[in-house]
């Protein structure tokens, strides 16, 4: 049985290529633990900066497999409980990654493909072929999951006519709502990657993104007193950090760093 997810490492990055083409990449029980499971050998890795998924084919990703979920229909509560719960790992993993993600948008990422694609830090889409929507209501479904990581990404005002209405948007609207960070042309979409991701870890400290990075998904779940007070505390500590000092030496004394290379 072949791999449905392909791992393609590349240095200090590595694709995850979703290889269900035949079902457009829709997602089902295997898929996801396979996911899943890639993801924890991964990790904690340092070695790995840059986490990229996209879809084999002609689809990012369909959403849920149709067929498998009418499967489920007929299984027990706590069977069905067991398998959202996978899928609900398998988001919040990507999510929370200490890594920088990102969504290469191939093709459509309808449903529960348009939240795994919500899930990365940033989304670049196709600007030929690449679909997005929340097309679950129009089965009698619920986009209960996705909702999670759609309310963080866009207005709540925007987030509300996308699942309520289950439109299904080009790549255009989707980079007006703030919802695709970039759309390319379909030749240029790989290399606009590979070259968004060595300016981004070139410029950066990757330490400092990924402390920016958790922060920032920690203050959207406190009050702001308390993000206050937690921010006030990373401050005092980061000044003190080597990339920190290296960084203010080297702008001190009008240098670049490399941080790409620098580790």
């Amino acid at each position: 049985m072949s791999s449905l997810i392909i791992t393609d490492r590349q240095k200090d990055l590595v694709f995850y290529k979703i290889n269900r083409p035949d079902k457009r990449n829709s997602l089902n029980q295997e898929l996801v633990r396979e996911f899943k499971e890639n993801l924890d050998s991964i990790y904690y890795d340092n070695s790995i900066k840059v986490v990229v998924i996209t879809g084999i084919g002609k689809a990012f990703c369909a959403g849920a497999d149709l067929a498998y979920l009418e499967k489920l229909s007929h299984f027990s509560d706590s069977e069905n409980l067991e398998d959202s719960q996978d899928l609900s790992d398998l988001f919040k993993k990507i999510y929370e990654m200490p890594k920088l993600t990102i969504a290469m948008v191939n093709g459509p990422a309808i449903a529960g493909g348009c939240g795994l694609a919500l899930t990365c830090d940033f989304i670049f889409a196709d600007k030929e072929n690449a679909k997005f929507g929340f097309s679950e209501v129009r089965i009698g479904f619920i986009p209960a999951i996705v909702m999670n990581f759609l309310i963080r990404k866009v207005s709540l005002n925007n987030a509300y006519k996308l699942v309520i209405g289950a439109e299904i948007i080009q790549p255009e609207e989707a980079f007006q709502l703030g919802f695709v960070d970039e759309i390319m042309e379909s030749d240029k979409l790989n290399n606009y990657t590979f070259n968004f991701i060595d300016n981004i870890l070139t410029q950066n400290s990757f330490a400092a993104m990924m402390q920016t990075k958790k922060l920032f998904q920690r203050l959207l779940d406190i009050p702001l007193s308390d993000g206050i007070q937690i921010a006030s505390e990373i401050n005092a500590q980061s000044r003190k950090s080597a990339d920190c000092q290296t960084g203010l030496k080297s702008f001190l004394n009008k240098q670049k760093v490399d941080w790409r290379k620098s580790k």
